[in-house]
């Protein structure tokens, strides 16, 4: 799994400026802002509030197939930022910052739609609130805390989780496509918690 994380210093800065490829060169004349990651990030979250707005008119199966696409974009861009060498702590703040409030959004759309329980909602969201809130103060005080592997496992399997329960709308309110679902959940705010108490630990 590829975390997205970064040295501390945009990757591009780790170079000699002669040696820059294009995207590095972009990402240097645009201070961090322009990169293939940046870009699939910010796509994935246009595509996520696409298909919550869908799942708002009871569209259940085309908002859960754009909140898919969305999700694997938002996975892509650990990738690209890699392949392309334009890691920076900007874009790996916007990576779990985009993550972060789009799962806010989900469980707000879900919860207004009633697609799932407002309470396993609620349980699920705390965590990440809380690790966005560490990782931002940690970012604005000049000190780095990294996603960690535990937190991109909860997210992971929240996302599946609320998709799963969207597709599960679809297909009728399923028995047993709801039980698998909630016991993805399950284990989406036990690793959630895991990793708020890491950072904790490290937040200092």
């Amino acid at each position: 799994m590829n975390l997205h994380r970064t040295s501390g210093k945009p990757d591009w800065d780790m170079i000699s400026a002669s040696k820059h490829n294009i995207w590095q060169r972009i990402a240097a004349a645009t201070a961090g802002i322009v990169t293939p990651a940046n870009a699939l990030t910010i796509i994935g979250g246009v595509l996520v509030v696409i298909g919550l707005l869908q799942i708002i008119d009871n569209n259940y199966l085309s908002g859960a197939s754009l909140l898919v696409i969305g999700r694997l974009l938002d996975l892509a861009d650990g990738w690209a930022a890699e392949s392309t060498g334009t890691k920076s702590p900007l874009g790996e703040l916007m990576d779990a910052t985009v993550d972060k409030l789009g799962t806010v959004a989900t469980v707000i759309v879900f919860f207004i739609a009633d697609v799932v329980s407002g309470w396993f909602l609620l349980a699920l969201l705390i965590p990440h609130i809380l690790i966005a809130i560490i990782a931002t103060i940690a970012f604005i005080k000049k000190r780095q805390i990294h996603p960690s592997r535990l937190g991109k496992l909860s997210m992971a399997a929240a996302w599946l989780s609320l998709i799963g329960f969207a597709f599960a709308k679809a297909a009728g309110d399923s028995n047993l496509l709801n039980f698998i679902v909630y016991a993805i959940l399950i284990a989406s705010v036990t690793m959630g918690v895991g990793a708020l108490l890491g950072y904790l630990r490290h937040k200092d």
